[in-house]
């Protein structure tokens, strides 16, 4: 019992198919596969550009994987396949390990290697199933929530500009070197603007139609047939664009006569399994790394979001496990790495997807392009790709528009969206990825270091003036928004005495005599000065903390105040029992569960109520 548990755990197919609703969910199911199998045909054709492989592969990578993450998946909507980002950065991990194994020939001169550019991005993707996997044995799953939304945002948003300007050159019909390192844009962007005067009229008209086209059409004329007609279904704008450029191209001789690029050779039949090449493997790990890094964030975070909005559960655990097996198997064919893809997804929701079932639907379309229809779209121009890519990219570039809203909430979340942008499109994806995930490092060590703190004085002396005659008793709470550990005791003590500097006038302040006893304060028949530590926002103190508070508690007796301590955890109340702080500094009946507690039993003296303490601490 206990083996098939673990079994139907690991592989969930094994769970959900067998209560499978033909009645309820095929129907839906087989709409919802064959509208995003649409979708990955451009998709998957367009990226493998970015990838540096054939058109073809592009097409296998949008097949296999996805078949794969049915199997292993949980979630019912992330569409595994071609993904401009991950692309992208396949595509620099791949030039990259090219460059390291040049071979000199006889004279010297540094040749390919022995190893094709296939053969390395089936190994790269291999490289990632393992690290994924690996992630999820380990139980690292808590590592994507060091990418927030803020740091993927500008990520994402940085390397869809490095996406788009890799575009260009095939754009405009001309031919630039390859660029590669820090700030390898800036030269690329030079190389396109010297390049300008040598663009093919025929490419560059080719490539503004069909821009026109793809825009029009998915900007006002889909809204305007959905108002018109209630259509509930995406017009496959990129499908209908490739099929119409494949035949003018055929029909004209494009690349015959007018030179323009095309996609050429699509080999026909589905290409058998092979073994990852053991000696690449090792040259490729490095590179898998910060791909199989943003890979996961991003479907995890698309992940949860679906589910929250659909109330299902996800198993991130089992999502690393899915990713690993999805890529480890995908990394037997001639595929690249991939990841889920945001728009393709939101397509697979909207066409009424019910069930993982519709990845078959979504195979079975690409398996009949793959088997049968693949020379069909060898005429196509590559200008045409650019143009879907281009387009594509929209939806990543409205990223910008968070910028506002995310500037009203939290300013250093904004700092670190505009710092994973820059650092991205200026310096390298790869690069810019690591600077990235290195100030959202720092930005925490900033939150935790400086937090803030509140507090709240009673009466207030910028109210009144009468400090001591219009009550018996003055409070003030003070409030620390963070754990209290080492690296933020000195902010904590400081934010303590700016409490006291704007709660009592110094010279309200009269120190105890060295020999007298703070018990010696409840006696005192003047206006009683009570400080309420909140520490209902602290989740943990350590050794530093304790002794801050130590330290604060005698400062304060001296100061003729008592200490009251409210809203702690079982936590910080072992740690400042075990510390002695409590009950020797801050007796028993000054520690209150709630704010609220504390507050009361210093208003009304005669109330105090004692918090009973259980065995456990």
């Amino acid at each position: 019992m206990n083996f098939w548990q673990s079994l139907i755990s690991f592989i969930p197919i094994l769970q959900w198919l067998p209560k499978y609703s033909i009645k309820h969910d095929f129907l839906c199911d087989m709409i919802g596969g064959i509208t995003t199998g649409v979708m990955h045909v451009p998709q998957g054709i367009a990226y493998s550009v970015l990838a540096g492989v054939p058109p073809v592969n592009g097409l296998y990578s949008s097949c296999f994987p996805d078949f794969f993450y049915m199997i292993f998946g949980t979630s019912k909507y992330a569409s595994i396949g071609s993904f401009a980002v991950v692309a992208l950065l396949a595509g620099v991990a791949n030039t990259n390990v090219q460059e390291s194994l040049k071979v000199p020939d006889e004279n010297g001169t540094l040749i390919a290697g022995p190893y094709s550019p296939v053969e390395i991005a089936m190994t790269l993707t291999f490289a990632v199933g393992i690290v994924q996997f690996l992630c999820g044995l380990l139980h690292l799953q808590f590592l994507t929530a060091y990418f927030s939304d803020a740091l993927v945002s500008g990520f994402t948003t940085g390397a869809a500009a490095h996406v788009l300007i890799e575009q260009f050159d095939d754009l405009l019909g001309v031919k630039i070197p390859k660029y590669s390192g820090p700030g390898y844009i800036f030269r690329k962007l030079f190389a396109l603007f010297t390049s300008i005067p040598d663009a093919k009229v025929i490419t560059l008209i080719t490539s503004t139609l069909a821009l026109l086209f793809l825009y029009i059409g998915k900007e006002y004329l889909s809204p305007f047939l959905k108002r018109r007609f209630g259509l509930k279904f995406p017009i496959p704008y990129e499908l209908i664009l490739m099929s119409a450029a494949s035949g003018v191209s055929f029909l004209i001789e494009m690349n015959e006569k007018h030179g323009v690029p095309i996609v050429a050779n699509i080999p026909i039949g589905v290409p058998f399994p092979s073994a990852p090449i053991l000696p690449l493997l090792s040259v490729c790990f490095g590179q898998a790394l910060p791909i199989a890094l943003v890979a996961t964030a991003v479907h995890i975070s698309m992940a949860k979001m679906l589910a929250k909005q659909h109330n299902q559960k996800i198993d991130s655990q089992q999502e690393l496990y899915a990713l690993g097996m999805t890529s480890l198997l995908g990394g037997l064919f001639p595929v690249y790495p991939v990841s889920t893809a945001l728009g393709r997804t939101m397509v697979n929701v909207s066409s009424g997807t019910r069930t993982q079932l519709s990845t078959v639907f979504s195979c079975l379309l690409l398996l009949t392009l793959i088997l049968w229809l693949g020379p069909l779209i060898e005429p196509l121009p590559m200008c045409i790709l650019a143009a879907i890519i281009t387009v594509a990219l929209k939806g990543m570039f409205m990223k910008c528009a968070e910028v506002k809203a995310l500037y009203k909430v939290s300013k250093l979340d904004t700092l670190l969206w505009f710092f994973s942008f820059l650092s991205t499109l200026c310096i390298d994806v790869v690069w810019g990825l690591g600077a990235s995930i290195a100030f959202a490092l720092i930005t925490l060590i900033i939150r935790t270091q400086w937090p803030h703190w509140h507090h709240l004085i009673h009466p207030n002396p910028q109210i009144t003036s009468k400090i001591v005659s219009d009550s018996k008793v003055s409070l003030c709470v003070h409030r620390f928004d963070a754990p209290l550990i080492f690296a933020n005791v000195e902010r904590f003590r400081k934010t303590v005495d700016k409490s006291l500097d704007d709660w009592i006038p110094k010279k309200r302040i009269i120190p105890l005599e060295i020999d007298e006893k703070p018990e010696k304060l409840e006696l005192e028949k003047e206006q009683m000065r009570i400080l309420i530590l909140d520490f209902s926002t602290i989740s943990y103190i350590d050794h530093m903390g304790v002794k801050v508070v130590e330290e604060v508690a005698k400062d304060l007796a001296k100061l003729r105040i008592l200490v009251y301590l409210s809203g702690f955890n079982e936590n910080v109340l072992s740690c400042l029992r075990k510390g002695e702080v409590i009950p020797s500094l801050i007796p028993l009946i000054h520690c209150f569960p709630t704010l609220r507690d504390a507050i009361d039993s210093s208003t009304s003296p005669q109330l105090n109520p004692i918090v009973e303490m259980n065995d456990r601490l």
